[in-house]
Formats: C-alpha cells, sequence, structure tokens
C-alpha cells in the first residue's frame, strides 16, 4: 500500500499569482510538492517572477521547514545543474479520518504524500459525534506517539464524513444516516484538541479528489458515484478543483427524486428519493420482500458472488434506474469520466454494464461521445487518498502557510477555532 500512496500526484496549482506574499509562496510550495524536485529556474519560468522575488519565498519556506534543498537537478533545462528544492517529509504530518456509517479508516501521512501509519476503528456513527470524535482523536494521538510524533506536529487534520457537510464551517448539516451529527461542529472540536487547522467535507467528495488525482487529472472533469449505506457522489472540475457550490450541496445526489418511485418513503421523510431506491440496504430490503426472507446488506453482497438470480435482478433494476439519474447528470456537467464505486459494484459487472447501457442510450450524444464509465481504481482507499490530498493542499494554501510561517507573537488561530470564535 505504500507504494500506491507514494505514486497519488498532486495536481499543478493555478500558476496565476495574486500580489500577496502567502499567495505567491503557496504556489511555489505547491509547484515543488507537485514536481518532486524543482529548480529556482522552473519556478522563475512558471510563475514569471523575477529571480530576488522568487529567493525571497523560497528563504522563507526553507526558514520555516518546508521545503529543503535537494541537491542539484532540474529537468529539461541547458547549462550546468541547477539547485533544486523538494517539499519536506519532517516539518510534520497530515492526519487523515474517513468516516463511513459503521468503520472510520485513520491515516498518517507526510507532506510528500507518504503514508507512515493506516487503521481503522470499528465504531458505528451513531454512537454519536462526541464519541467517535473522542476515539478517533485518541486513536490519532496513539499513531503519533507510536511514530515519535506528538499532537504538535500535527500540520493539518482532514475529515471525510458520510452526509451533506458545510465544508466552510466544519459540520453535517442534517445528515439522514447521522443522527446526533446535524450541526455539531467536527472542525472546532478537532481544532481544540490538536491545535491545527481542521478541513470537514463530504466523503464522496473526497473519493472523488482521490481518483482524479491518482490518474494525475488526465480524465476530468470527473464525476465520482458511491453506492454505499447512501447513495453520494462529487465532481471535480476540469480544473481539478472539487465542486462544493454556495454551501457545500453540490452533487448531493441521494435526495434527487425519481418520478417513477414516488411510492418509495426515504429516511429523509420524503418519497422516490434515489438513496430510498439504489443504496446496498434499499436493494437488500426488495430482495428479502421477494424471497419473503430476511436479508441485510452484507447477505445481499455474499448471494450477488454467488449469481443468486433474484439478487442479480434486482441489483441490475436498481442499476437501471441509477443510469436514468446519471444520464441526467452527464447532460448538465458533462464530465469526461464518471467513477462507480461501493461494494456492490466491485463484486459484479452487471452494476456497471446496466448502468452504461442506460448512460449512452439516454444522455446526449455530445456529453457521452468521449465518456468512460469505470470501477473505483482505489476502492475502499479512494477517501483517505481524496483526504491526504486536500490535507497537504490545506497545509500549502495561502492561509496555511501565513499561519506556519506566522510570528511567534502572532494571535492568528487554527481553522475551526476561527470558526467558532
Amino acid at each position: 500500500m505504500g507504494t500506491l500512496w507514494t505514486e497519488v500526484q498532486l495536481l499543478k496549482p493555478d500558476r496565476s499569482l495574486a500580489p500577496d506574499a502567502h499567495a505567491a509562496r503557496s504556489v511555489i510550495a505547491r509547484m515543488i510538492a507537485d514536481g518532486g524536485l524543482v529548480s529556482r529556474r522552473e519556478i522563475v519560468r512558471a510563475t514569471g517572477l523575477a529571480r530576488s522575488t522568487i529567493d525571497g519565498h523560497l528563504a522563507v519556506l526553507l526558514e520555516n521547514g518546508l521545503i529543503e534543498v535537494g541537491g542539484l537537478g532540474g529537468g529539461n533545462l541547458r547549462g550546468r545543474p541547477a539547485q533544486v528544492f523538494n517539499i519536506s517529509a519532517a516539518k510534520g504530518v497530515v492526519l487523515v479520518a474517513d468516516v463511513s456509517i459503521e468503520v472510520t479508516r485513520l491515516a498518517l501521512t507526510t507532506l510528500d504524500k507518504v503514508v507512515v501509519e493506516r487503521r481503522d476503528i470499528g465504531v458505528h456513527v451513531e454512537v454519536g459525534p462526541s464519541v467517535l470524535l473522542d476515539t478517533i482523536c485518541d486513536a490519532f494521538v496513539e499513531m503519533l506517539h507510536a511514530n515519535s510524533l506528538v499532537a504538535d506536529d500535527a500540520l493539518a487534520i482532514s475529515v471525510g464524513l458520510p452526509g451533506p457537510v458545510d465544508s466552510r464551517r466544519g459540520f453535517a448539516v442534517r445528515p439522514p444516516l447521522m443522527p446526533g451529527w446535524d450541526g455539531f461542529s467536527v472542525c472546532k472540536y478537532m481544532a481544540e484538541r490538536f491545535v491545527c487547522d481542521v478541513i470537514v467535507d463530504n466523503d464522496v467528495n473526497l473519493m472523488a479528489l482521490g481518483e482524479a488525482r491518482a490518474d494525475g487529472g488526465a480524465h476530468l472533469p470527473l464525476l465520482m458515484i458511491n453506492i454505499s449505506t447512501g447513495v453520494g457522489a462529487g465532481f471535480v472540475s476540469e480544473s481539478g478543483l472539487l465542486l462544493h457550490g454556495a454551501d457545500g450541496a453540490a452533487a448531493d445526489i441521494g435526495h434527487i427524486q425519481m418520478r417513477d418511485m414516488s411510492d418509495v418513503l426515504c429516511s429523509c421523510g420524503n418519497r422516490g428519493c434515489l438513496e430510498a431506491i439504489a443504496s446496498v440496504g434499499a436493494m437488500a430490503d426488495r430482495v428479502s420482500e421477494a424471497l419473503a426472507t430476511p436479508i441485510v446488506s452484507k447477505d445481499l453482497i455474499s448471494r450477488l458472488v454467488l449469481g443468486d438470480a433474484t439478487t442479480v435482478s434486482v441489483v441490475r433494476e436498481t442499476a437501471a434506474t441509477l443510469g436514468r439519474a446519471i444520464a441526467d447528470l452527464v447532460n448538465f456537467c458533462n464530465p469526461a469520466r464518471i467513477v462507480i464505486g461501493g461494494d456492490v459494484t466491485e463484486c459484479t459487472e452487471d452494476v456497471l454494464s446496466q448502468i452504461r447501457s442506460v448512460v449512452y442510450q439516454q444522455a446526449q450524444p455530445l456529453a457521452t461521445r468521449d465518456l468512460s464509465i469505470t470501477h473505483s481504481s482505489l476502492g475502499n482507499e479512494a477517501g483517505l487518498i481524496g483526504g491526504m490530498i486536500s490535507g497537504i493542499e490545506q497545509v500549502l494554501s495561502p492561509r496555511g502557510i501565513q499561519y506556519l510561517t506566522r510570528p511567534a507573537d502572532s494571535t492568528m488561530l487554527p481553522l475551526g477555532l476561527q470558526i467558532g470564535a
């Protein structure tokens, strides 16, 4: 797994520079993080800034331990080898929590995209935010100590939640599968514990980010659809940025209403929601009804692997419904690639083939002529990888650079404590 994590590449940052020192240093740091070993000449060429200006920004980044001298090198440049820089793995770590309904996946990673430690904790989200977040924080502390690190070594924490998330304020908003989490400030809660920047996002958004960055941004825009306890989506634009919308609700497709199935009651209180039709639990309920035998989600997967005729029929019918919803999304946002994730898609080709058939039939030809619809390349690791990328980009953002290079007497607070102030 170490190879998988270290091969994930950051997309090239936007090279347009605002006349702000922190913005300029952010672009330079992200360029170095993206390129591995980058020379001063390459930075000057890419940014258009004067060499003296670049020297000043590099000096600040070096002084604060965000980058380090990597010897001599430089790509595709004539003349004698130039001094090159790389992102510092020793500056600190990024902590990642990918929360799902029953299991939370954790990772401790460095700024150069290497996983130091991975572990899972089997706590259900129904225990509530305080209990689960305390468990996550305790596990993070154990992981830090196991690697001779302390809480102060955490540069940022990235958390993915399985529900609608206001990413600006750092909390879930009326998540139907997470009782007790509505409005609870995950960002502030964890920032108080670790005194570092904390960012919170929807779990499928982070999966989409992970999938997009795993292939170096070669197929953008990218639409990620995850079929699990719920049905979620994430969209990465052609510029490589996650689409959040005004309030963080972009690509929240689970409660799109399917008019031809308006009799199905959803946990949100409405009828005909895609989540109430196409989630793994909803499919298991229909198999149970057809067989007059209790079937849970794990049973559905097992029966699907064995090729049970009733289960296969229900899954194919559900995939066709999903295909109709996805075809509308294709017409609207015209992705280059659609990635379908979730255990039910990994154990059979029926879901993917049925979705492909319906999408190619019902979406506009212009929107499908170069469209690819594929399985997840990262599987269950997609959310962790996306969370790692999100955390690193927060550390190297203008705001993150400003926080990490602040004067000793600065009163600047971590993200999360600012929100709660």
